[in-house]
Formats: C-alpha cells, sequence, structure tokens
C-alpha cells in the first residue's frame, strides 16, 4: 500500500487540515447524468473532492475512528485519478459516500 501523505496521496494536492475543521459530516457530491463533462473538468472536480475527502477524514477519524474503513475505498478513487479515469473515481467517490452515509442526499460540490 503506497503511503498517505497531504493530498491523500495525489501529487502535487496541497497541505492537510487547517484549524477549525467542523463536525464528521462527510463531504458531498455528485455526477449529473447527460452529456459528458470534459476531462479538464471532471480532473479539477475529482481533485478538490479527494482533497476535501482527506480533510475530512483527517478531521474525523479521531472522533469517529470507524469512519476509517472507507479509506480503502478512497485509496480506490486515488488510483483511478492517477489513472485518468476521472468519472470512474467520481463514482467511486459517490460510492465510498454512501457506505460513510447511506440514504443522504449527495449534492455537488463544485
Amino acid at each position: 500500500m503506497e503511503s498517505m501523505g497531504p493530498g491523500m496521496g495525489v501529487p502535487g494536492m496541497g497541505a492537510g487540515v487547517g484549524p477549525g475543521m467542523g463536525s464528521p459530516t462527510p463531504p458531498a457530491t455528485g455526477v449529473t447524468a447527460g452529456q459528458p463533462a470534459p476531462a479538464a473538468h471532471l480532473q479539477a472536480h475529482c481533485a478538490v473532492t479527494l482533497q476535501r475527502l482527506y480533510e475530512w477524514l483527517q478531521a474525523s477519524i479521531p472522533q469517529a475512528p470507524q469512519v476509517a474503513g472507507v479509506i480503502p475505498l478512497l485509496v480506490q478513487a486515488v488510483q483511478l485519478y492517477r489513472a485518468g479515469r476521472y468519472e470512474a473515481c467520481l463514482a467511486q467517490i459517490q460510492y465510498a459516500l454512501g457506505v460513510v452515509a447511506p440514504g443522504r442526499p449527495m449534492v455537488p460540490l463544485l
């Protein structure tokens, strides 16, 4: 398994959590059905979503260790991101969020 550093192992993703992180509520994301989005938009959406999830995990795991179970799912999302499979990455993120917060409606991050 790869080491997990800033940006959840995604190169160039920046630093981790800043002060004032809120309660352990997972960030939400969504994928709109219809026309495929341009690759650059999908890449940016994946990068932002993965960064927010990484920050959420850093803040949440000390308070709710059981959410660590979602990490392998998000590692797969990072691998899809690195492979340039952005639609599959977003689908994996959506699935991981469904595991963390089943039945909760997902709204776009961007």
